[in-house]
């Protein structure tokens, strides 16, 4: 089964995945949404899949495991967000990014969404590929 397969049936799966993690003010949770929506729009267009997840508990299930809220400090006023880009491999992570930056909508888009952003964070991204086990 290839990327364009499992992307239709919602499994996902690609060798290449950028997170971001950030942090949104509980007020702006609407805008974000409408914001991402947009951005997944574009982005799927292109032959990528995108998901976002809301972090749906603050508490550190035992000792030794920190919380990803307490190391992003959010406050009770924020949620944290992460969100995933899934390429089938490097090469086309770069032909999606090369994508990106020629579409003159991107940018506004982007520049909305760092405004909804909690007071003093940014997005964290990690580009990750997958390891065979």
């Amino acid at each position: 089964m290839d990327f364009e397969e499992n992307k239709i049936k919602g499994a996902s799966i690609g060798n290449e995945i950028d997170h971001f993690i950030y942090r949104v003010p509980k007020k702006n949770h609407d805008s974000m949404l409408k914001i991402n929506k947009r951005f997944a729009n574009m982005i799927t267009k292109y032959g990528a899949v995108h998901q976002v997840f809301q972090l749906n508990t603050t508490k550190s299930p035992m000792e030794g495991i920190d919380n990803i809220s307490k190391i992003v400090s959010a406050s009770e006023d924020d949620e944290v967000w992460m969100e995933q880009i899934i390429y089938r491999d490097r090469n086309h992570k770069e032909e999606i990014g090369n994508k990106m930056k020629s579409d003159e909508k991107m940018i506004p888009l982007y520049q909305e969404s760092l405004r909804l952003l909690a007071r003093g964070s940014n997005y964290i991204l990690g580009e990750f590929t997958r390891l065979t086990v």
